[in-house]
């Protein structure tokens, strides 16, 4: 290894309209947050964020989509389609999704960025959508109290569960057998088989974001300054860390040198880097970074270095 590496870019968007970028380094085992590049990517508050090995897109309340290359580090255009805020967004291969407050969700050739598909059949706005691993089926959670299973290869949707509450947030487990669903302070997990709630959580407040630790734990984060880690088999919480002085908006683990992180993103515009070590009795975490934006964040997106 070099004496100094590059272990992963953090992108986060901001109400400010900016999206801002940090470079994790390792010098020396020790870490540091460097600051990669800040643009004025939106006319309106941004609202979500996404990247691919090469492609950084944001959607914000302006109703667009804004692109750039990682790569030469040049924004390359804006997609405008969708007519309401733009709500979601994920990459899987040469596709990006994209859901809206306009009840549709979009399919997006990244070759050409041209819109190869628009789904309906949600009523209200469509609050968040989550790729399976195997990419050939999403689910979308709406304001209608509905989820929602796609088809990816016909671009259909395969059938609707209503809930009776409005989920703001929709998640496949790592190994695609169960889903999670955040209504409020509640995460539900679902069994993929029947579709069915297994298992409920109950958060002390209302719930920003989670992200997987592993299969069977979750991390997470709202309107506190706690990140939570919960068994996902028996509903306990496991450990807890006081990680902010505000509220969490956004979670994210990563692996890289062989080792796993977890990123937090706190609205008081602060993000924390977190070492992680596991074993089957205990969860240890350590911080190893910092940076304070100056900027209430809204969204993140970690691209990894090779």
């Amino acid at each position: 290894m070099e004496s100094e590496d590059a272990l992963m870019e953090i992108i986060v968007g901001t109400y400010e309209k900016f999206l801002v970028g940090y470079i994790l380094k390792m010098h020396d085992d020790k870490f540091s947050l460097t600051p990669s590049f800040a643009t004025e990517a939106h006319l309106q508050c941004i609202k979500c964020v996404a990247s691919s090995n090469k492609y950084l897109v944001s959607g914000s309340t302006d109703e667009t989509i804004q692109l750039f290359n990682m790569k030469t580090r040049k924004e390359i255009g804006a997609l405008v389609h969708h007519n309401g805020s733009i709500t979601s967004l994920e990459f899987i291969d040469s596709y990006l999704i994209s859901s809206s407050e306009d009840a549709t969700i979009c399919i997006w050739s990244t070759n050409n960025w041209q819109c190869v598909k628009t789904l309906g059949g949600h009523k209200k706005s469509v609050n968040c959508i989550s790729i399976h691993p195997s990419g050939k089926l999403a689910l979308s959670v709406s304001k209608d109290k509905t989820v929602r299973t796609w088809n990816l290869i016909n671009g259909r949707s395969a059938y609707a569960t209503n809930i009776k509450k409005v989920a703001e947030i929709v998640k496949w487990t790592p190994d695609g057998s169960q889903f999670v669903v955040a209504c409020n302070n509640a995460l539900d997990i679902y069994s993929v088989g029947d579709a069915a709630v297994r298992l409920t959580i109950n958060f002390e407040t209302k719930i920003c974001d989670f992200t997987f630790i592993k299969d069977d734990i979750i991390a997470v984060g709202g309107e506190n300054e706690s990140i939570h880690f919960y068994d996902l088999n028996s509903g306990n919480l496991c450990h807890t860390i006081n990680a902010h002085t505000n509220r969490i908006k956004a979670l994210k683990c990563v692996s890289a040198i062989d080792e796993k992180f977890l990123v937090s993103a706190s609205s008081n515009g602060c993000i924390r880097v977190w070492h992680i070590t596991e074993d089957k009795e205990s969860l240890r975490l350590r911080k190893i970074a910092k940076a304070q934006t100056g900027n209430r964040l809204t969204s993140m997106t970690v691209m990894l270095k090779n």
